[in-house]
């Protein structure tokens, strides 16, 4: 089995053999009937062949998508790291990447600092249910929308305005991170 790691960005393209290679080609697969090319602006992240296809992913928790909210709070119970560096770790839940993580944070309204041991029983429930929400319309979507409704379609704005309160957005890092969060509406 033969794993790709896109990182943020990238997309597998067929094109005919005879198709002009462009210079954001990163790793071409040829075959008899055209070519299988990884084409993106960044580096790829890895490409791995594994022999053991049940081990190809490694321990990986379940999916962000279908969690339920019982075994959301399970995962999430006693961490005592910060809640956004939780919620992009994939062996406790597969599937959240930064972007999701910072709009789901600044939905359910949780800084993304907070201690996950000091979200409430209310924290967790709000996490749950935007973050059910934004992987619908993203999935819909077929990407991270960047909605000027939604936090993500102001995050390279510079400084930018939350678009809930327009108060002026905050920039860091955070869990080695790009993070974005609104102090006002994402207090505490």
């Amino acid at each position: 089995m033969l794993l790709l790691h896109f990182g943020m960005t990238g997309a597998l393209e067929w094109c005919s053999g005879n198709s002009e290679r462009r210079p954001r080609d990163r790793v071409i697969f040829e075959f008899a009937t055209g070519e299988l090319r990884y084409r993106d602006m960044r580096k790829l992240q890895g490409l791995r062949l594994v022999t053991d296809p049940g081990r190809a992913l490694g321990e990986i928790g379940p999916d962000a998508l279908t969690v339920s909210r019982k075994d959301f709070a399970a995962a999430f119970a006693g961490l005592r790291r910060q809640v956004k560096t939780a919620l992009v770790d994939q062996e406790l839940l597969a599937g959240l990447g930064n972007l999701l993580a910072d709009e789901i944070l600044w939905r359910a309204r949780i800084a993304p600092k907070r201690p996950c041991d000091r979200l409430s029983e209310a924290d967790i429930a709000a996490l749950h249910r935007r973050m059910r929400a934004v992987l619908r319309q993203s999935v819909r979507d077929e990407r991270v929308p960047p909605r000027r409704n939604w936090l993500t379609g102001h995050r390279d704005d510079r400084p930018g305005a939350c678009p809930r309160c327009r108060t002026e957005l905050r920039h860091g890092r955070v869990g080695g991170r790009a993070t974005v969060w609104c102090p006002r509406c994402q207090a505490g």
